[in-house]
């Protein structure tokens, strides 16, 4: 089985704002930036496109496959809560030290850690390797793919905040139900 990983195209976001689950919307480039990540798409018509719910998401998916995708509220980015939508520089300073301290464990205030988005998403990638598909394309975060490329690659998750991943970028995970590898990590 081949798996895809897509992180959504550019956003039209400000500077400096926290978003995770936040509906932001797609840049006026998306048309261009979608054709662009489909070319590193084998066997696009066979595929089948599961996407996070958001709105930037669905919409990739949607583009690439032709037809609107299955819906997983696991492939949702990080939840940031009550820091969504507000602008980095206007936290509280000793919140977010203390988050940027131990970022895998520490949630943000009423949000959750990295930890549980991980857990999460494992769960979501381990039901997906169990399902008979030929291939299969995620339209997801930036967060969600690190964490799958992570466990794939038996990174200590730390590490996964060093793999770089562009807008619209593309990864490529191949499974024959024993072996599970990485082809690439985030043509675009």
């Amino acid at each position: 089985m081949d798996i895809y990983l897509v992180r959504h195209t550019t956003l039209t976001v400000e500077k400096g704002l926290c978003y995770g689950q936040a509906d932001i919307p797609l840049a006026p480039t998306f048309l261009q930036e979608a054709t662009d990540t489909a070319k590193q798409i084998a066997e696009k018509q066979r595929a089948t496109y599961i996407s996070s719910p958001s709105r930037r998401c669905t919409q990739l998916a949607a583009n690439l496959g032709r037809r609107p995708p299955i819906t997983d509220r696991r492939l949702l980015e990080l939840n940031f809560g009550q820091w969504e939508l507000k602008l980095w520089e206007t936290l509280d300073t000793d919140q977010v030290d203390a988050w940027l301290g131990d970022i895998i464990n520490t949630p943000c205030p009423g949000g959750e850690a990295y930890a549980d988005l991980y857990g999460r998403v494992i769960e979501f990638f381990l039901e997906t390797l169990h399902k008979n598909h030929h291939s299969i394309v995620i339209t997801t975060h930036a967060g969600v793919i690190r964490c799958i490329l992570a466990y794939v690659l038996e990174m200590p998750l730390q590490r996964a905040f060093d793999i770089r991943l562009a807008y619209g970028g593309v990864s490529k995970i191949s499974s024959d139900g024993d072996v599970i590898s990485v082809d690439f990590i985030n043509r675009i």
